[in-house]
């Protein structure tokens, strides 16, 4: 098959890279055709290469009234649409696109379905988290071009089943192509240390991935590890990601007392991040919605013990009690609770690791997740006259 990955951003690390990162390499290693195309600054379509080293092109996908400059932005449209509609055009017929499939749909990917209605080519839109839904709940409203896109679709990928009904709350009326798919880790970059601390030789650290934004309730967790970090003075937290709240993370660290044993790196890249899981005792994340977590499996896949919140698509990949501890969102007490009883039993510590380890080896693994993806395309391309296709067996979804 030859496919069409449409992706937000050109990243080497992030949720929704990981997923079509993963999703591309087994495709290729199948014997697939697969481009990516992001969107960029340009109204002419440019080839590239990612910054993952897949082939690529890029396109400004022009939309009208878009920040920051909506007047701007509204009268170059009717005269750049066109011009954008046909290199898009071009390239599907040119490249004899089968499948598109969009990532993190956004309301400029609506050119996608204007396509497919004049070509045919074939639509599955996978649908992430954020891009649909705000504090575990759909969006009060959805844009005309969200559900156009929707609407439009041949098959809709939701990362966890959770996910899926939620999704089906607002749009009941697309159940038949409605799917939910898992996510992966690459085993080849997520594996456990063979000494269970990585090479550098870190100190005892207790650590969390996450972008920093308030769904990711990295507030709770500060909150949380304060009475640990008062009691070990050992005992380190490290913060991996970026975003606009960690000036106030930071500044909470401060007014907390914890910010000597509290290290904010930044943004860190796929090796990084595996060399920290690989060195911490305990993975938390205190997330106050998600999707799915896919830090989640690469933690297991480093053979990590888990404390997370039992949020979306969470329970479905920790097994509380099993492979890791759930505890309630925004529950500092409970969330310090949940890290202390890990931190005090090291067998309690190996038997999490062990069965987080078999789980990711038996239900995320790239095999898996991009046969699924693999077969929906195919029984697209191969049921031309379907509107969803036929369902991968394992992730066919019965109503209600």
């Amino acid at each position: 098959m030859n496919i069409l990955l449409v992706v937000p951003w050109d990243d080497e690390r992030g949720g929704v890279v990981s997923v079509a990162e993963n999703l591309t390499r087994r495709l290729q290693a199948r014997g697939h055709n697969v481009l990516f195309l992001h969107p960029g600054p340009s109204v002419l379509l440019k080839h590239k290469t990612t910054k993952l080293g897949f082939p690529g092109v890029e396109l400004r996908l022009c939309f009208p009234f878009a920040r920051p400059r909506r007047l701007i932005s509204g009268i170059a449209f009717p005269f750049l649409f066109p011009l954008i509609l046909f290199q898009l055009l071009w390239l599907l017929k040119s490249r004899r696109i089968q499948i598109v499939n969009l990532h993190y749909p956004l309301n400029n990917f609506f050119y996608f379905a204007i396509c497919k209605r004049l070509l045919g080519t074939r639509l599955a839109t996978s649908v992430h988290g954020r891009d649909a839904f705000y504090r575990e709940k759909p969006l009060a409203h959805y844009s005309r071009a969200f559900r156009f896109v929707i609407d439009s679709s041949d098959l809709i990928i939701l990362p966890s089943d959770a996910y899926r009904r939620k999704f089906l709350q607002a749009f009941p009326h697309v159940e038949d192509k409605t799917i939910f798919i898992h996510n992966c880790v690459n085993p080849a970059q997520f594996q456990p240390s063979p000494n269970g601390r990585p090479a550098n030789g870190a100190g005892r650290y207790l650590l969390c991935v996450a972008g920093h934004e308030e769904y990711k309730g990295i507030d709770v967790l500060l909150q949380a590890v304060k009475p640990l970090l008062d009691a070990d003075p050992t005992l380190n937290l490290k913060l991996a990601g970026d975003g606009i709240m960690r000036g106030e993370l930071e500044r909470l660290a401060v007014s907390l007392g914890i910010q000597k044993q509290t290290q904010f790196l930044g943004q860190q890249g796929a090796s990084n991040v595996a060399q920290l899981l690989q060195g911490c005792e305990v993975f938390v994340l205190p997330s106050r919605e998600e999707p799915f977590g896919i830090v989640l499996i690469e933690a297991m896949a480093c053979k990590k013990p888990i404390v997370a919140t039992r949020v979306g698509g969470i329970p479905e990949i920790v097994e509380h009690g099993k492979n890791g501890i759930l505890v309630e969102p925004d529950n500092p007490s409970a969330l310090t609770a949940g890290i202390r009883t890990v931190l005090a039993n090291p067998e309690l510590q190996q038997r999490f690791a062990e069965h987080g380890h078999a789980i990711v080896s038996e239900r995320f693994y790239p095999g898996r997740n991009g046969a699924a993806y693999e077969q929906a395309f195919a029984s697209l391309v191969q049921e031309p006259n379907c509107r969803g296709g036929l369902r991968p067996p394992e992730f066919r979804c019965s109503k209600g």
